[in-house]
């Protein structure tokens, strides 16, 4: 499970500027709701909150929720810029609420920042080395040029820092960041999270939603199977006795994230008279070999020993997120 804070600094006449068109402050209120909506698509079971930074004061714009349309509402509810930016207060905010994380939960900050200087209360080199002994991970997209604390702050806290070049190169570099990195096993601890997988209700149940208090039919929501109360979406925590409601296919989704494919290592085109026995792809059984009697290029998963053609090996990495070989001798050896 992932938690981001996405912060967001709209800072007075930094975030009115005109290199972006309309403006920089609309240009990042667009390209973060499609952040939002790819985040949630690519993490089902991750939570997301809003901060905005203005006036020197961080604000906070959502609580961390799982609801994709609720961000989106309250974002773009609070298009407002004024003052001067507080890097140190952004981060004592969201420090604040990440802190009380529970060990299983991956914490990051996205910070996508438009001023060239920061007014601090306070030693912002603390604020970073509290952030950093909280496993906090803090990236920046910047949309003017580097700043030397921002810089300083990615390097520390593990993250990566950017600056965007046009609105196209902004949008590439805010959806590199949708998918979470791979697991750190010095921050993983082995703990079990107790969830519950509600099932559709009956399409003669009448009840009221926990969610908008109001009267549906059963086949509307979800029955929780706990506590049997009516919910509308997953994910999401039932409002009564706190249970993670989820779907098969939401753990699907975000188990591959945080445990990728290796990459493939290439298999030289030359003849290899020794591995003639190896002459289709594990895959999709295409032949490896051209009629001169030289392999194509093609790859090996280091694991199994398996060979792909480099179709196989795209839609692997790419969209499968699981190598068939490796998959196919777990099988075996269960």
């Amino acid at each position: 499970m992932e938690l981001k804070m996405l912060s967001c600094g709209w800072i007075g006449v930094a975030a009115s500027e005109m290199d972006y068109r309309p403006s920089r402050m609309a240009v990042v209120a667009k390209h973060a709701e499609a952040f939002i909506r790819e985040f949630f698509d690519q993490n089902p079971l991750s939570h997301v909150g809003l901060v905005t930074i203005k006036d020197g004061i961080s604000h906070r714009l959502t609580d961390i929720g799982g609801s994709p349309e609720s961000q989106i509402k309250a974002l773009m509810g609070k298009l407002e810029c004024s003052g001067d930016s507080s890097l140190q207060n952004a981060l004592e905010l969201v420090h604040g609420y990440l802190d009380q994380v529970p060990s299983y939960g991956h914490k990051e900050v996205l910070i996508l920042y438009s001023a060239l200087n920061t007014c601090d209360p306070g030693d912002i080199m603390e604020t970073i080395e509290k952030c950093k002994k909280s496993k906090i991970r803090c990236s920046v997209i910047g949309l003017a040029a580097e700043i030397f604390i921002c810089k300083h702050l990615c390097e520390e806290t593990g993250g990566s820092y950017t600056v965007a070049l046009d609105e196209s190169h902004f949008k590439e570099l805010l959806l590199e960041h949708a998918p979470p990195p791979p697991a750190i096993a010095e921050y993983a601890a082995a703990n079990l999270i107790k969830m519950g997988f509600p099932q559709r209700g009956a399409e003669d149940l009448i009840s009221i939603c926990s969610c908008h208090k109001k009267i549906k039919s059963g086949a509307e929501g979800y029955i929780c199977p706990r506590c049997k109360v009516n919910v509308c979406e997953l994910p999401t925590e039932c409002r009564t006795c706190g249970l993670t409601l989820v779907s098969s296919p939401h753990l699907a989704r975000s188990y591959h994230h945080l445990f990728p494919v290796a990459p493939f290592d290439e298999v030289s085109s030359v003849p290899n008279r020794i591995q003639r026995g190896v002459q289709n792809c594990f895959g999709c059984q295409q032949n490896l070999f051209n009629p001169d009697g030289q392999t194509s290029l093609h790859v090996r998963c280091p694991k199994c020993n398996q060979h792909f053609c480099l179709d196989c090996d795209i839609y692997i990495h790419e969209s499968l997120h699981n190598c068939p070989g490796c998959e196919s001798q777990r099988c075996f050896s269960s």
